[in-house]
């Protein structure tokens, strides 16, 4: 058995228990959520190099994905390590204001009416 063939059967395994035990979609949910924060760190990085302009922070989901963002220490822990941190309200009020957050930016609209 090679080294691939080891690290692909121990993600297996670690699925199928995920599944067995009810707790996949909760991991899923977490991770989308880590998806967000790391998002949202992004786009305020090339909002200061001039490369992104961001939205206004008067819409209420932008608000929600900055403030709960804003708290995230990249160099402490993870953006997953971070979402488990996080109450499963703000988690919650993160994954809502998602959409919206992402929709408020200008390019997303130039894009969406391109594809």
């Amino acid at each position: 058995m090679t080294v691939s063939t080891r690290l692909q059967t121990a993600a297996l395994t670690r699925t199928l228990a995920e599944l067995a035990e009810g707790s996949l979609a909760a991991r899923i949910r977490l991770e989308q959520a880590a998806r967000v924060i790391t998002a949202a760190r992004r786009a305020g990085e090339l909002a200061a190099e001039g490369a992104l302009r961001l939205p206004a922070t008067t819409d209420a989901s932008v608000q929600a994905v900055t403030e709960i963002a804003r708290h995230w220490d990249d160099r402490a822990v993870t953006a997953l390590e971070y979402v488990e941190t996080l109450p499963e309200a703000a988690i919650e009020r993160l994954l809502r204001a998602a959409p919206g957050w992402a929709a408020a930016f200008p390019t997303t609209t130039a894009l969406r009416l391109a594809a």
